[in-house]
């Protein structure tokens, strides 16, 4: 009997209880239970202990709470008693705190979110039914722990606009992808369909079913879908398709641009009906004027019996430069040294075409010559000198025989005066065209014609650059 009334003094000493219908106070001080709490365990000395369990219990009540101890953390029962769903609110070595950090106290274990489902080798994972998961204000780096440096971020550049950076391990940026401006990659090899890019670009398709490993579109309609080729110090090449009429294009400036394409920049178009023309390909034509030192008319003379270079000294059109005209009468004589040729700049096949007007008619019908002809024939041939120094006859054009009534009857061929020749010569650079003539009618020289004149067999003029001529056009 005395130890019950001791252990109600202990009791009452250490604890005050206020009882009502609506709640109840447990402290070790006096203390009113709050009314908004059935139970209000109140002491600024003292804890209050929760069960301690080593398992969870059986047939739990939903809400039921308690500590584990084999996992030092406590559980409540989210579920029902017949199917528990207990719910882990802390673990007692989980998270640390230093300062204003707060990080996981084990470095090997992981943080999941959003699912139960463990993800091996991710330190962070997180896991969402939308495509929203998560958020990130300000700039976001990625570090290297090894070297202890910054290897990328995510960040904006000051206007709104997202930006990614790659960085070496000497902290510059080596890769960087704008939403919008310019993006780079600077240094190394990018590989599209392949992990071994062999160049700066290396695009990969083995698939083999016929679609572009490349697309490059303009969807406007208007201007050009274009590449640029650049080399420092030499240059630039363009390429790229004409919008308005599907023409593709390649010329030696530094873009594409509609209205700026011209004879001195585009080198080659190729048409929707497959046709191709080079537009800056070698081309030159000249033809000889009239002689100031003869009568009018007439223009270089032409010794007999020998090759003589025709003198060439008025230029049609040059684009390149190569033809190197004659300046001064009375220009060469009999065997050259020619004072006008075509030097090749580039190798390649040229399309050699000339024609010589010798002044050459009848004496009955008052013209120039008067003296008897003999029997001969008039020619021109091409001739090249090769990168060697050795000149010789090319292709010889066609032998036209002239003579004189004085060798019988019918045997008068007044108007056999202007031969032709025209082949395909193989030149490489540096290598030159020159044009000859020949005749053996007329001991004192037979002179070309140069005009100009009326033919009045066609009721047409007959200009001089249409009869001693020659032009010459680089076909490959």
């Amino acid at each position: 009997m005395k130890n019950l009334r001791l252990l109600s003094i202990v009791l009452a000493f250490f604890f005050t209880a206020n009882l009502s219908a609506q709640n109840v106070s447990i402290s070790d001080v006096s203390h009113t239970a709050d009314p908004s709490a059935v139970l209000d365990v109140y002491s600024t000395s003292l804890g209050m202990l929760v069960p301690r369990l080593s398992s969870a219990p059986s047939s739990p009540a939903k809400g039921l709470f308690y500590y584990n101890t084999t996992s030092n953390s406590f559980f409540y029962n989210a579920g029902t008693s017949g199917s528990p769903s207990w719910t882990e609110l802390s673990h007692g070595s989980l998270w640390s705190r230093t300062g204003t950090d707060t990080y996981l106290s084990n470095l090997t274990d992981n943080l999941v979110i959003g699912t139960t489902t463990s993800a091996p080798g991710y330190k962070f994972y997180v896991f969402g039914s939308t495509s929203q998961m998560s958020r990130f204000d300000g700039q976001v780096e990625f570090w290297d722990i090894a070297g202890g440096s910054m290897s990328a971020d995510i960040n904006d550049d000051g206007a709104g606009n997202g930006v990614i950076t790659g960085y070496n391990s000497g902290g510059t940026s080596k890769v960087k992808f704008r939403t919008s401006g310019h993006s780079y990659l600077t240094g190394g090899r990018l590989g599209v369909g392949t992990t071994g890019p062999s160049s700066l670009l290396h695009v990969f398709d083995a698939s083999g079913a016929g679609n572009p490993q490349l697309t490059i579109e303009n969807p406007t309609g208007a201007g050009f879908a274009s590449q640029t080729y650049l080399g420092s110090g030499i240059g630039a090449y363009s390429e790229g398709q004409v919008l308005s009429d599907n023409t593709y294009i390649l010329n030696n400036a530094g873009s594409l641009a509609p209205g700026s394409q011209s004879d001195g920049t585009t080198m080659m178009k190729a048409y929707p009906n497959g046709i191709v023309d080079f537009d800056n390909q070698s081309r030159a034509r000249a033809f000889q004027k009239q002689n100031p030192m003869l009568p009018g008319g007439m223009g270089q003379i032409i010794p007999p019996a020998i090759w003589t270079p025709i003198d060439f000294d008025m230029i049609s059109y040059d684009e390149h430069g190569e033809f190197t005209p004659a300046i001064t009468p009375p220009y060469s004589g009999g065997g050259g040294p020619a004072a006008a040729f075509f030097t090749a700049t580039e190798e390649g096949y040229y399309q050699v075409n000339a024609r010589t007007n010798f002044l050459l008619v009848d004496p009955e019908m008052f013209e120039p010559i008067t003296t008897p002809l003999v029997p001969g024939f008039v020619t021109i041939a091409i001739v090249k000198t090769d990168v060697a120094g050795s000149t010789y006859i090319y292709a010889q054009g066609n032998k036209l025989q002239g003579s004189d009534n004085n060798m019988g009857p019918n045997t008068d061929l007044p108007n056999n005066l202007a031969p032709n020749v025209s082949d395909v010569v193989y030149l490489k650079a540096g290598e030159t065209i020159e044009i000859w003539a020949w005749q053996d009618l007329w001991p004192m020289g037979l002179p070309l014609e140069t005009g100009p004149r009326f033919d009045p067999g066609f009721g047409l003029p007959v200009p001089m650059q249409s009869q001693t001529y020659v032009s010459i056009h680089k076909s490959s």
